[in-house]
């Protein structure tokens, strides 16, 4: 006779009060990661991993095989932490991303002039109330810093007293088209979404330190499709940008290059590859197989670095581009952060500093306990990072969160869309 207590796999939902459950829907990759948070700070007791074939510069291209990426990630993190995975904060990326400055402007509503949460609200609600075109959404409004009565630079304006608030902000939007296609892949899956988050904001809560914050720093994760970028100074966010190229942008040129297939070029770039080419002495050669050769090549290794060099630079240089646009003097003591698969190319750091005048280091989460030798590198950044953002969220609630409660606008209204559609 069956025990009534006996609950099957599918029938063991993960608590949501103590775990988080991250899904980075990459361009080459989607990763699964589930944590959760402990006196040591955050462990991972779930991880799966699939390719992605439906994704183009992060934007869906291909829903069915962007579906079955997503199933067989989640999967094979069902399967290592044993519970069936119910909702997740989704890592948003891709070409639409864009951003805005933008300010609001308030009356305190008290009469004695005390300020409150609502009227944080209501003037970050003013600094939303930008004009939008239709075919795009609000997906994120990051408060930089308030002024009350003249007096910037505050942080946390609650409890203080004036008659005038205002609030810096920094908006991102996406198009409400992207945003829609990956909840429904994501709803295909059979998964609920928490939030979504766009991808180099979630990647800097993995890999920034809040000194580099404060003092400005550049994040610059660079990952298959796309490379992000988020300018930070004075404890915000002050600028982001989604670059239409990345790491398998090189996988390609290698490809093109050498005559070779893509997964020759990536085993190619990953082992002996460099950006900076003089650095590869002359007598170094690699083997590698051409299409439609039967007998394995010999080619110097600085030709392949020849290859990589111009792409890698093309890279820094809209990076640099970015930088300037976001801080007109340049000027980031804290300098440039890289992460995200491609950093881990040879030489990338070195051509960084030398080509945008900074100090450089790669960025990889810390913090973290449990499967480190699977997800502690720099291409597992974003993906920690969500954890990290679902973490914090949920801290601001008591770790009492309703479901939804999590959702960006951009998620909300696309629900609606959704429902209203089907």
């Amino acid at each position: 006779m069956a025990n009534s207590s006996f609950h099957t796999f599918q029938e063991r939902l993960l608590p949501r009060s103590k775990y988080v459950v991250a899904l980075d829907i990459g361009t080459t990759k989607v990763c699964c990661v589930v944590g959760e948070e402990t006196d040591r700070g955050l462990n991972l007791i779930g991880t799966g991993e699939a390719p992605s074939e439906g994704l183009r510069r992060g934007a869906v291209v291909n829903m069915e095989k962007t579906v079955r990426s997503i199933t067989a990630a989640t999967e094979a993190a069902q399967r290592m932490c044993g519970h069936k995975l119910e909702s997740v904060y989704v890592g948003l990326a891709g070409t639409h991303v864009l951003s805005q400055n933008s300010r609001g402007v308030i009356a305190v509503a008290r009469a004695d002039r005390e300020i409150g949460a609502q009227d944080v609200s209501r003037v970050i609600d003013a600094a939303r109330a930008v004009s939008v075109p239709s075919d795009r959404e609000i997906i994120h409004v990051v408060p930089r810093g308030y002024t009350v009565d003249g007096q910037e630079g505050v942080r946390d304006a609650v409890g203080m007293s004036g008659a005038r608030l205002e609030v810096e902000t920094h908006i991102i939007t996406g198009s409400l088209t992207a945003v829609q296609n990956v909840v429904k892949c994501v709803h295909q899956a059979g998964l609920g979404i928490e939030d979504l988050v766009v991808q180099a904001l979630a990647s800097s809560e993995a890999v920034l330190s809040d000194n580099e914050v404060d003092l400005g720093v550049a994040l610059v994760d660079i990952g298959g499709g796309t490379t992000d970028v988020a300018l930070f100074t004075d404890g915000s966010v002050v600028h982001t940008a989604v670059l239409p190229v990345g790491a398998a942008h090189i996988t390609n040129d290698v490809a093109i290059g050498l005559r070779t297939s893509l997964d020759e070029a990536e085993m190619l770039k990953v082992n002996y590859g460099h950006a900076i080419p003089a650095c590869i002495p002359r007598e170094e050669m690699v083997e590698l197989h051409q299409i439609g050769q039967d007998r394995a090549q010999i080619v110097p290794r600085r030709h392949l670095a020849e290859i990589i060099a111009p792409r890698a630079r093309e890279i820094l240089e809209m990076v640099r581009i970015e930088i300037r646009r976001g801080i007109r003097d340049g000027f980031l003591p804290g300098g440039v952060v890289l992460t995200g698969g491609g950093c881990r190319l040879l030489g990338m750091t070195d051509a960084a500093q030398a080509l945008l005048d900074l100090p450089v280091r790669i960025g990889a989460p810390n913090g973290v306990t449990g499967m480190n030798d699977q997800v502690g590198g720099p291409s597992y950044a974003t993906a920690i990072g969500l954890l990290r953002w679902g973490l914090k969220f949920r801290e601001r609630h008591n770790g009492h969160v309703p479901v939804g409660a999590g959702m960006s606008a951009a998620y909300q209204r696309t629900v609606r869309w959704l429902r209203d559609f089907f």
